[in-house]
């Protein structure tokens, strides 16, 4: 089964959807050549190339948020519900995914 393209337009990457889409495309290139999906893979190993230095796997490997730049505050406030109040703590830490900010949500 396909998984859901990753790119830098969405608000919201789940660092395991974005193990899952790496380890999909991976295995659809082995069957066969896709320009659009060796593009893809290409852009999502350099995200990841990029997160590893500030993440740890008690945080990237569970199923961490990466909140894109221009919709942390939105994702802030949801935050700052009652019932999500002990997570409103969470630290954040930028990465570049081709050009955009997203950020690691710890």
């Amino acid at each position: 089964m396909e998984s859901k393209p990753i790119t830098n337009t969405d608000n919201i990457i789940n660092s395991r959807d974005l193990l899952t889409r790496i380890n999909w495309l991976k295995q659809a290139l082995n069957y066969r050549f896709s320009e659009e999906y060796s593009r893809e893979l290409k852009a999502l190993n350099a995200f990841e190339r990029n997160i590893e230095p500030v993440a740890s796997s008690s945080t990237y490997e569970p199923g961490a948020d990466l909140i894109r730049d221009n919709y942390i505050e939105e994702y802030k406030e949801a935050m700052e519900k009652p019932d999500m109040a002990e997570d409103s703590k969470a630290a954040f830490s930028p990465v570049d995914f081709n050009g955009v900010i997203y950020w690691l949500r710890h």
